[in-house]
């Protein structure tokens, strides 16, 4: 509420007070002129109007004033009408009407503007974007704080806009007017805003139809749950493709282009680490492949790969940022961890002036994390399969090898028999030891082909 004496918003000081101060030097010339040729009864009734104006513009000091010009008359009463006890006795009653009928102006006023002030302090410090429109043309009238914040600019710059401006989805546009004209109102209808830096927010806005052409609309900015939401959508298709997808490079190229998708102006890269080197293996917007070699980002890649921890483009300083790092909102090194182990870096960056919340970049170093922990299994996959193949080698050789000092011996075994001699039969002694010798060999590949027959079956 306006303090006493304060001026009412929306009007000019500047006149309020002479249009004040005349009428009632208009009014209190009149009451004299009457009441000095005995005309009691016409001119009082207008002080109504200092009364009114007084007290509609400045409240509890308007009020005073009135009592101020409600005593001024019946003073002049006691000097023009004394002692004529019926006209001083009319002349007291109309005072007792003055200060009642201002008295009754300044509580209704003083209630008018408490309800004004609760309607005003909503309006301001509501969390939802009230925005007060004219539905013909879509002009901004008013909005409040919050509106102005999703809009991103002052709520004094909106005064006058197009919502169009900020709107602009024409058939959007002509849906919401549509329901509007035919049902007064219109709940959750689903928009899409583009801001003041061009930042593109999701909003449900609703609206209902006042007096004239005027139409007070609600919005609520759903950006943040929509990306949480494609986000989560994108993690949870990025799981199936961890379980379904057995070629380590084709899963890194889909969860760039799966990652990427998830907003507007993301771009996600994935950097493979080896030793010491490490080099871009896949992005998931070709476009920006020159961006990505910029110096300042390869330096911040590296350095998330050193240090194992995430790193942003604040680690450069304001000195270190080029051209190319610049045109990013915002860029977020990300390590892929496989327990102690770094196998590479997720790398995001977002083109529009727009920035990454803790939660999406919590969720996408989880994603990271699971990509190098199915990177780690896929290699462990491989070493097994290799072991698997040597395994194999080994027993397929082992059975030649048996065969091959099996034909010799049955050679021996002929010879030494034409023999009849002792030294013949020492022969054929070592003959058998080392055919008992192979036999346990065959015995042991035999084992061990069955060994890696169960390990197949219960990897």
């Amino acid at each position: 509420m306006p303090h006493d004496g304060s001026p009412v918003p929306g009007r000019r000081p500047d006149i309020w007070l002479p249009v004040l101060l005349g009428t009632s030097v208009l009014t209190l010339t009149l009451a004299a002129y009457g009441l000095s040729h005995g005309l009691t009864e016409t001119f009082p009734h207008l002080f109504y109007i200092p009364i009114i104006l007084a007290i509609y513009r400045y409240e509890r000091d308007g009020f005073y004033f009135s009592l101020l010009l409600a005593s001024l008359y019946i003073g002049m009463v006691y000097l023009f009408v004394s002692p004529e006890i019926a006209l001083l006795t009319q002349g007291t009653v109309q005072f007792v009407t003055l200060v009642g009928i201002a008295a009754i102006i300044f509580y209704l006023v003083s209630h008018l503007r408490d309800r004004e002030e609760r309607y005003h302090s909503i309006f301001r410090n509501s969390q939802a974007g009230v925005i007060l429109i004219n539905r013909r043309n879509l002009r901004i009238l008013e909005a409040n704080r919050r509106a102005a914040e999703i809009l991103e600019c002052g709520p004094g710059d909106l005064d006058g806009t197009p919502l169009r401006l900020f709107w602009k989805d024409g058939a959007e546009v002509e849906v919401f007017l549509g329901r509007l004209e035919e049902d007064g109102a219109v709940s959750d209808h689903a928009a899409t805003f583009t801001s003041a830096r061009g930042v593109r927010r999701h909003v449900v806005i609703s609206a209902g139809a006042l007096s004239g052409d005027d139409a007070v609309c609600t919005v609520v900015d759903v950006t943040e749950r929509r990306r949480t939401e494609l986000l989560l959508r994108s993690a949870a298709e990025l799981s199936g493709m961890l379980v379904r997808e057995r070629d380590a490079h084709s899963l890194l190229r889909k969860a760039c282009a799966n990652l990427g998708g998830m907003r507007e102006g993301l771009v996600v890269g994935v950097w493979q680490g080896r030793g010491e080197r490490i080099a871009p293996f896949a992005i998931s917007d070709e476009n920006y492949l020159h961006l990505f070699s910029d110096r300042s980002m390869s330096r911040l890649i590296r350095r998330a790969y050193e240090t194992r921890e995430i790193v942003s483009l604040e680690a450069l300083g304001a000195g270190g940022i080029t051209s190319g790092s610049a045109s990013f909102g915002d860029f977020r090194a990300i390590p892929m961890m496989a327990g102690s182990d770094v196998l590479g870096v997720l790398a995001v960056a977002h083109t529009s002036d727009d920035r990454l919340n803790d939660e999406e970049v919590g969720l996408l170093t989880a994603l990271a994390n699971d990509l190098a922990s199915t990177l780690r299994l896929s290699e462990l996959e491989d070493e097994k399969r290799e072991a698997y193949a040597q395994i194999d080698k080994n027993i397929e050789q082992f059975a030649i090898l048996g065969d091959h000092i099996r034909n010799p011996l049955q050679v021996i075994v002929g010879l030494a028999c034409m023999e009849e001699n002792r030294s013949a039969e020492k022969i054929l002694e070592q003959v058998y030891t080392i055919h008992g010798i192979v036999g346990r060999l065959d015995s042991g590949w035999i084992e061990s082909a069955a060994i890696r027959d169960y390990l197949r079956r219960h990897p």
